[in-house]
């Protein structure tokens, strides 16, 4: 696991930890409480930071500490890893900064395509309200793409298996292939189909290789997807890539190699 998906996970899951209790009614607010701002922010209650917004106790673009962050983070980045519709849509009608990051670099569409409900079994419907979120943030001008060298929201979702994030991304401009360089079919870091591979999602992987991605890119000094498919044991979908691979320039992702 990368560097950035391990921070966004203990970051998930530092958050989580500090979210004990019930959302306050806004007529208690008198000042900035960080746990309680949290807490309404994970109950997804609008109506409290809304209150908070119109008090002027905190502001839309807001950045509140966190375990390991006493920076801050912006609270729209907050919202989006819960999937806190409500509190998404006072922050942006306020004017958050839609491509506001956290300190390392996480936007709050990257944050949305990544996580799910995790308070129930993992399916599709654990990643619906997740699915919304991404839709609100691209929506309000999110951006699909991210920095050089750096990972994606694509990648991200891809990462997860979260299919329909996955193709929707695709639909709104996210590049299948990020930031590579087809010419020497080379990456830096790994490409959203080397991160559904490593983690073994055969339906995020076709879905990726039938809308263009490259079988053939390797990270440099590293691996190709079908060599990642191989050191995490997923031979399955290393024959289909090796099949990938063998297809003509050009020459679209067919039955055969599936």
């Amino acid at each position: 696991m990368n560097r950035h998906i391990r921070i966004a996970l203990a970051c998930g899951i530092i958050l989580a930890a500090g979210l004990a209790g019930c959302a306050h009614q806004p007529g208690e607010l008198q000042s900035l409480d960080t746990e309680r701002l949290h807490n309404a922010i994970a109950a997804d209650d609008g109506g409290y930071v809304e209150a908070a917004l119109r008090g002027k106790i905190i502001t839309a673009n807001q950045r509140i500490p966190a375990l390991g962050y006493q920076e801050g983070v912006p609270l729209l980045t907050v919202a989006a890893r819960f999937a806190a519709l409500d509190v998404m849509r006072v922050l942006l009608a306020a004017g958050a900064d839609v491509n506001a990051r956290t300190p390392d670099g996480d936007t709050a569409l990257m944050l949305a395509s990544f996580f799910f409900n995790e308070d129930r079994e993992r399916d599709l419907n654990s990643y619906e309200q997740h699915e919304k979120a991404v839709r609100l943030l691209v929506g309000a001008g999110a951006h699909v793409e991210n920095e050089p060298y750096h990972y994606t929201p694509l990648a991200y979702a891809a990462y997860q298996g979260h299919d329909r994030i996955v193709r929707f991304l695709i639909e709104r401009g996210a590049q299948v292939d990020a930031d590579a360089d087809q010419q020497e079919a080379l990456t830096y870091v790994n490409t959203p189909l080397m991160m559904a591979v490593i983690q073994g999602h055969r339906g995020t992987t076709m879905s990726l290789l039938r809308r263009g991605a490259n079988p053939r890119i390797r990270v440099r000094g590293g691996h190709t997807a079908a060599e990642f498919a191989e050191k995490y044991n997923h031979h399955g979908l290393a024959r289909m890539l090796r099949c990938a691979e063998r297809l003509a320039p050009g020459e679209a992702f067919s039955r055969r190699c599936e």
